[in-house]
């Protein structure tokens, strides 16, 4: 599996968002997003990112499905990497829902990085909402009822 596949896997399993990987449009769309997701992470935690996914490698049966999720997940929460690595597990999970993600563990007040992608930032159609201060909507939208 290549590095690409095995971070979208990984990041599709840490958290809950399958479509990445298993709807065709949605993947397409998110490779440019895990690539610079992995670029940023990598530099940040260049032992420990690949650590994790060498570890999400060698308890995935083959390719990601969401039926196979749970048990996938209970596996590699069972390795010892994950244990050792999980604020990076953590950082993946922030940066594909808020494009942000700290380098600084046990610290509440470490400044979040920017993770290049606000826009598209996994937390928006969650709570329902655009990202702040960006919208596809044209000008004066909000002054109408929906």
């Amino acid at each position: 599996m290549d590095q690409r596949t095995a971070f979208m896997e990984m990041s599709a399993l840490l958290t809950g968002i399958y479509a990445i990987v298993v709807d065709p449009v949605d993947r397409a769309l998110s490779e440019s997003t895990a690539d610079e997701y992995w670029r940023r992470l990598a530099a940040a935690f260049p032992d420990r990112l690949p650590k994790l996914v060498d570890a999400y490698q060698r308890v995935a049966p083959g390719p990601l499905k969401p039926e196979t999720g749970d048990t996938v997940l209970q596996r590699l929460r069972a390795e010892p990497e994950f244990a050792a690595h999980g604020f990076v597990a953590r950082q993946v999970v922030n940066i594909w829902y808020f494009s942000q993600f700290s380098v600084v563990e046990n610290d509440a007040n470490a400044p979040l990085l920017d993770g290049g992608f606000y826009e598209r930032g996994r937390i928006w159609p969650v709570i329902r909402a655009h990202p702040t201060g960006f919208s596809d909507q044209p000008h004066g939208y909000w002054s109408e009822q929906p």
